[in-house]
């Protein structure tokens, strides 16, 4: 009886389902970089490419702020939209998404110093440091470019960051410097940080062309700012420096939901028709 019992299991273990054996999921044509900052603070980077030759001049690409959550998101619904170009208008493109990790670091790296600042109790971030993002952005554009040029052929002249909350206010700064980008989408910017500097000090170079402000209808009020009405003043304060931007009001998307809700809009900035141009 024994015998028979133990052979009976051994049959139902070798009749088990394949899906016992499963592997973790994988996106084809990727690959994650690990870089190191100058403190030894370690960033991931992870890039996917499109199938096929590459355009004379180089794929268009996308970066993504906030990669752990964002890049699998971003490359698979850019690849999708891309395969039904002749409807959609979206044409294929590089997805690199940049994670700084831990909370702590991101909000560091995100946002710009401020000599005496401290975010105030009761707002995101509080307790946080901050006052990071020329660091960070000094080893975009130092480190982290170089090792995608070399990995893809990439188009230098269209170039599109994407950002949420804090990242958008990075996304903002990044206006102002040498970064390869000239398309941003911010998405639900933190605009009440420092009161409203990122919309007071703000200084785009020649180099920027289209921007993408998104957000929710129904965010909250920040620090007796109205997201909308912060929104329109940091249009107004694109305007004066001759930059035209397009804000987008996602309706039933409160600040969780918005990147979400965005993403299609700013892949369309970053590979669609009209960037073509």
């Amino acid at each position: 009886m024994v015998r028979h019992l133990v052979a009976l299991a051994l049959l139902a273990m070798a009749m088990a389902p394949a899906s016992a054996q499963a592997q973790a999921w994988q996106l084809e044509r990727s690959e994650v970089h690990k870089i190191e900052a100058e403190d030894g603070h370690a960033y991931s980077v992870s890039i996917a490419w499109p199938q096929g030759d590459a355009p004379e001049q180089g794929w268009p690409v996308l970066w993504v702020l906030d990669g752990a959550d964002n890049f699998a998101i971003a490359a698979l619904t850019a690849r999708r939209l891309a395969r039904a170009g002749e409807r959609s208008g979206i044409h294929h493109g590089v997805v690199v998404g940049i994670d700084s990790g831990p909370l702590t670091r991101r909000i560091f790296d995100y946002t710009p110093r401020l000599e005496g600042y401290e975010i105030p109790a009761g707002l995101p971030g509080h307790g946080h440091m901050t006052g990071g993002s020329q660091a960070f952005l000094a080893l975009v554009r130092q480190s982290i470019v170089p090792v995608v040029a070399r990995n893809v052929p990439i188009d230098n002249a269209r170039q599109t960051l994407l950002g949420h909350s804090f990242g958008a206010v990075l996304a903002l700064e990044a206006m102002e410097g040498e970064g390869p980008w000239s398309r941003f989408a911010v998405v639900s910017p933190s605009l009440w940080f420092g009161d409203e500097v990122p919309v007071t000090r703000i200084r785009p170079s020649g180099k920027v062309g289209e921007v993408l402000i998104a957000l929710g209808d129904g965010e909250t009020s920040r620090a007796g700012t109205e997201a909308c009405d912060a929104a329109e003043r940091l249009r107004d304060r694109l305007a004066e420096h001759g930059i035209a931007s397009q804000v987008s009001l996602l309706s039933g998307h409160d600040h969780g939901t918005t990147m979400l809700a965005a993403m299609g809009q700013a892949i369309a900035l970053a590979f669609g028709e009209e960037g073509r141009k």
